[in-house]
């Protein structure tokens, strides 16, 4: 059997907004033991701001370039960039075009970062819906194109659902597109914070955080994964619980009343499966549990967000992959991985 490799998300490990460098989480997350590193374009962006290019491109070229060194240098994979949206449901042929080309960019930064993902998702708040539809035939449309560019770069792109998509919402959803598209490279991003706060979370209910018949919900719908997704359909596989959040988003930093609760819960309050002690209420592990029973052995992630993100204390790089590493430890033990792990177990 191929081992697991475990990575972790660069905006998992702090925000660039609040000081901390790409860089710096590099080392944060080889210091803490993972094999790779999902790289997030606002990090990637914050790294380019530094670089003196005439162009946005040529600068994000060259932070690329930087960020491969680096990860060579430290022997990390980097495995995916993200995320790309407010494209698999567009309308307008010249706004396809326009992002088609957006896409190209980031396959390019892919190759200088040797990344093999190119992660999307669903379109979502706060894109307007008269420029999108709910049409699978054009979804998958678009979604073929995209595939079609990105096989030039030899890349997967991992599609997701988040739990707030405008008209794509579940990994059912998702999985019907991709049938549709039929191209070997266009695969799912899965994601346990997604798929068990849709079927069975309630965001903002702290009394009972999981709804009336939802783990029955999300147990239907995994016992429905295991029947038909394979393994080699998934790109690559995300990790992460939630806390409850407060709905009047008191003290978050990107304060938005506007959103849906789901992306409330999602942006300020995720931490990682089995921290339960620090309030995770997901049955986050529930989902591992069933991904990993399909067989699947390919990149997992550890992708959280927290306000302590945005903490400017030097340590937030560190605690925050010290933690993703004792998760994964504990993910690892409950889904009887063992052996066939990587990290440091």
């Amino acid at each position: 059997m191929t081992s697991i490799k475990v990575a972790i998300a660069s905006n998992s490990l702090g925000k660039s907004a609040s000081g901390h460098t790409l860089l710096h989480k590099l080392e944060a997350a080889k210091l803490h033991g993972f094999d790779g590193v999902e790289v997030a374009i606002e990090c990637l962006e914050a790294h380019a701001s530094s670089f003196s290019q005439p162009s946005r491109a040529s600068r994000l070229r060259a932070a690329a370039a930087d960020v491969n060194r680096k990860a060579q240098e430290l022997s990390l994979s980097l495995i995916a960039l993200n995320p790309f949206g407010a494209y698999d449901g567009l309308i307008d042929p010249a706004e396809v075009e326009s992002r088609l080309e957006e896409a190209e960019l980031w396959f390019d930064l892919c190759r200088l970062m040797r990344i093999p993902i190119f992660q999307i998702t669903s379109c979502l708040y706060p894109i307007d819906p008269v420029r999108i539809t709910p049409d699978v035939t054009k979804i998958a449309a678009n979604m073929k194109l995209l595939g079609l560019l990105a096989q030039k770069y030899d890349l997967q792109i991992g599609y997701e659902a988040p739990a707030w998509g405008t008209h794509l919402d579940t990994w059912q959803q998702i999985h019907e597109i991709i049938m549709l598209v039929n191209l070997p490279n266009v695969r799912h991003c899965l994601d346990t914070f997604h798929i068990s706060v849709k079927e069975a979370g309630d965001p903002f209910n702290a009394v009972a955080p999981i709804r009336p018949g939802g783990l029955t919900n999300l147990r239907q719908s995994l016992d429905e994964l295991k029947q038909t997704v394979t393994p080699n359909q998934i790109a690559y596989f995300q990790l992460s619980d939630a806390m409850v959040a407060d709905q009047s988003q008191v003290g978050y930093p990107r304060r938005d009343l506007n959103q849906p609760p789901y992306m409330t819960q999602s942006r300020n309050c995720r931490i990682f499966p089995c921290e339960a002690n620090r309030g995770g209420v997901l049955p986050a592990l529930e989902v591992a549990k069933a991904v990993f029973d399909l067989g699947y052995t390919g990149w997992v992630s550890m992708e959280v967000f927290h306000t302590d993100m945005w903490n400017p204390r030097s340590s937030v790089p560190d605690d925050w992959a010290r933690r993703g590493m004792a998760s994964w430890r504990e993910i690892s033990f409950h889904c009887g991985l063992g052996r066939h792990t990587h990290g440091k177990l």
